[in-house]
């Protein structure tokens, strides 16, 4: 009793049609396309903003502290020159890292994409519907593979550059305190 009772309710299932799944796929493309375009607007916004701190930073490095080392008399002043120089540098080193992070993400690497020539195969347009939204189901799906890969290192790396600027910034203002007596 009980098995028929399952055999129905299987019957009773529906499952959605291939070009239903086909037009998610579709959209599920369209939507990570746009992902990958909006990570190098944020690439170019950061990039701008870099560039801006990274004059800043380099302009106010002052090379002088390592003359002032050797004439210093007390063990504290010794210590918040040390720690000047040391935090300046870092700081142009973080940013100037960054900037070249962002730029080698500017580079653009070959994507597996949909290719739409595919299409104009005759041989696809003589098939019903279900088998020819199977076979495009198919074409996104590993063009959709190669996206999210693509899109995974891309922000990685973004994320990687952000840290460094933050922590250039963070740098920056410790120097900033010292040399201001804040």
């Amino acid at each position: 009793m009980k098995e028929k009772v399952i055999d129905e309710e299987k019957k009773a299932v529906q499952y959605p049609s291939a070009e239903f799944v086909q037009q998610a796929c579709f959209e599920d493309y369209h939507r990570l396309i746009d992902t990958y375009d909006k990570i190098y607007e944020k690439v170019n916004v950061t990039l701008a903003f870099c560039g801006i701190i990274l004059l800043v930073i380099l302009g106010s490095v002052n090379y002088t502290y390592v003359v002032d080392i050797c004439r210093t008399q007390s063990n504290l002043e010794l210590f918040s020159l040390l720690l000047l120089l040391l935090c300046s540098v870092a700081s142009a080193i973080c940013i100037i890292w960054s900037v070249i992070q962002l730029l080698l993400l500017m580079r653009s690497k070959t994507l597996s994409v949909f290719d739409s020539i595919d299409i104009r195969n005759e041989e696809i347009y003589r098939w019903n519907p279900d088998t020819a939204a199977v076979w495009l189901i198919d074409k996104y799906t590993i063009a959709i593979a190669g996206l999210r890969t693509a899109i995974a290192k891309k922000q990685k790396k973004y994320d990687s550059a952000v840290f460094k600027v933050v922590v250039a910034l963070l740098l920056y203002s410790v120097v900033l305190i010292i040399e201001k007596g804040i």
